[in-house]
């Protein structure tokens, strides 16, 4: 049985109490696991917890602290282990240059962050039927 946890690579406290409110509402069957920081995520991705239980998507913020996430979605992506987890990039940059090189370096998706709630409550259900429900 696949896992029921998305794994939230954020380290905006506004977006997290909002992306909670929005996974409690609408998708209450899928918990989701925050982790605020770059150094941070990539020592949980090396645990014997996260090995023992896959999130079924990671999104990933670029602008994170310690570790950003460019950095961090390289190191996922070498691990042979993860290719297979997709990774969302949600970040705030429309940057064409970081959109790019996330997609070279291995992002399944890019997505500007929605920039009012109520895109938000739209887009994020809509991402996670995409890459839960029809993206098998």
């Amino acid at each position: 049985m696949k896992s029921k946890y998305i794994l939230a690579i954020e380290d905006d406290e506004n977006d997290i109490t909002l992306m909670k409110r929005i996974f409690q509402k609408q998708m209450p069957d899928y918990t989701i696991k925050y982790i605020s920081d770059g150094e941070e995520a990539l020592n949980y991705l090396r645990s014997t917890q996260f090995k023992e239980e896959l999130p079924r998507v990671i999104l990933l913020d670029i602008k994170i602290p310690k570790v950003n996430g460019l950095e961090l979605l390289k190191n996922i992506r070498g691990m042979k282990d993860y290719k297979s987890i997709p990774v969302v990039m949600l970040s705030s940059s429309d940057r064409q240059d970081e959109i790019q090189l996330s997609y070279h370096l291995g992002a399944n998706s890019y997505i500007e962050k929605p920039k009012t709630f109520t895109e938000l409550c739209k887009t994020l259900p809509a991402m996670m039927d995409y890459w839960i429900v029809y993206n098998r």
